[in-house]
């Protein structure tokens, strides 16, 4: 490498400009009164790869794109060959703020950029990364592009996936909405040398600690159910309380077993964010009831101890309520931890910009979880205000975004001097 960032080397005017700029623009697609839904493969999340791949082409960068909706902006290194990879996804939830995923992907074009304006050559080529479908908002399968990328996913069987409408992956990726017109499609999915993810924390911890900057020690692995109650319809005035098999009253009582198990277990989250009802009219006692589990702890066993207790308390509810109960287990994750020369090279990063960083977990999933089964991976918190996120009032300062993405730009610069000297 050519220098360092060190001292008060980078500049970040352009990035902070254009940070701030593109993150705007972003926020506008796909905007509505309750936030942000910029779901995979819709309107507005083709525009908003489509506005990742103008600005990476304006900054010359190349620009290709995977099978899984993946792009790619590629900065030249010294050598050819594998990359030192830094990215979010820009997909939201259907309630999403302007940060979340969004901050990463622009930040780490803006990290590229600023290794321009400094002048530096790294050895490895350097990419910064838009990952497609990190959310599972459309389709029920979470960190969706970087799964496929990392191979824990087979792209054919997420092909066969399907939204609510019955729209499979693959006609939605072949659609005017999905894979873009006129940027190249790359063979396969080739592995980093590493991987650094700046993110908003999503939590109150940095904000309550005083702190801007979290370098994070693990991500928390994830099990997802899908839960049907099957219980017996009937009409709202003539069947007696005594003779119901009402799938909602039972659906009701495993939701709060659930939270009473993941308390006992300790040190590990659950929950039913989703809830259909069938036929979900007033006068009629509901027969069916389909809902989703997420359970999640950065301890495995504790992992472990959550599968096996929508298990027991679905049983144990079944029999008390005279209902059917079908578990499913469609995705999970393993916790990850952050490979440790990585967080030390980022540790180092930000004690050059004079900052004081905290390690924390993160409770919530990243795409680095994913490419962390294929190359070494490290990620950066910045502070979200209240700890909100996935509401459209998701907010962090405009000096800690900057702040993230000087850090973001330094830890790129001393991984790529680390994973240089394994060579």
């Amino acid at each position: 490498m050519d220098r360092a960032p060190s001292g008060g080397e980078v500049s970040l005017k352009t990035s902070h400009s254009s940070l701030a700029g593109r993150l705007a623009q972003l926020a506008q697609l796909g905007a509505t009164e309750a936030g942000i839904d910029r779901r995979l493969f819709s309107a507005a999340d083709a525009r908003a790869r489509e506005l990742f791949v103008q600005w990476a082409r304006g900054s010359h960068y190349a620009v290709e794109q995977d099978r899984a909706g993946n792009v790619f902006a590629r900065r030249a290194g010294r050598r050819d060959g594998a990359a030192v990879l830094s990215g979010s996804h820009l997909d939201t939830v259907p309630t999403g703020g302007a940060y979340d995923g969004a901050y990463g992907a622009v930040a780490a074009l803006c990290a590229l950029e600023e290794l321009d304006a400094a002048g530096i050559t790294t050895e490895h080529p350097v990419e910064a990364v838009a990952w497609a479908g990190e959310e599972g908002s459309r389709f029920p399968l979470g960190c969706l592009g970087s799964g496929a990328f990392a191979g824990l996913n087979d792209l054919a069987a997420i092909d066969a996936l399907s939204d609510e409408d019955g729209v499979t992956f693959a006609a939605a990726r072949a659609a005017a909405n999905g894979l873009l017109a006129g940027v190249p499609v790359r063979d396969g999915f080739p592995a980093p040398a590493g991987y650094v993810e700046l993110h908003i924390e999503q939590g109150p911890v940095l904000e309550r600690c005083g702190v801007r900057l979290g370098n994070v020690t693990a991500i928390a692995g994830q099990a997802r159910f899908e839960v049907e109650v099957h219980g017996e319809a009937g009409h709202a005035g003539t069947v007696p309380m005594e003779l119901r098999r009402d799938a909602l009253g039972a659906a009701a009582m495993l939701v709060l077993e659930l939270e009473v198990a993941a308390l006992a277990i300790g040190e590990a989250v659950l929950t039913v964010g989703r809830l259909v009802v069938f036929p979900n009219q007033t006068n009629v006692i509901p027969g069916r009831v389909a809902l989703r589990v997420d359970a999640r702890s950065v301890d495995e066993a504790r992992l472990t101890a959550l599968r096996t207790a929508v298990e027991e308390c679905s049983a144990r509810v079944a029999a008390a309520r005279g209902v059917r109960i079908e578990t499913v287990l469609i995705e999970e994750r393993r916790p990850v931890a952050m490979e440790p020369r990585l967080r030390t090279a980022v540790a180092a990063a930000i004690a050059e910009l004079g900052e004081r960083a905290i390690d924390l977990p993160s409770g919530a999933g990243h795409d680095a979880m994913c490419v962390a089964a294929v190359a070494p991976v490290a990620m950066i918190f910045v502070p979200s205000a209240g700890g909100r996120s996935h509401v459209g009032n998701e907010y962090t300062a405009p000096e800690d975004l900057q702040l993230g993405v000087a850090a973001l730009t330094r830890s790129i610069a001393a991984i790529d001097r680390l994973l240089s000297k394994d060579r």
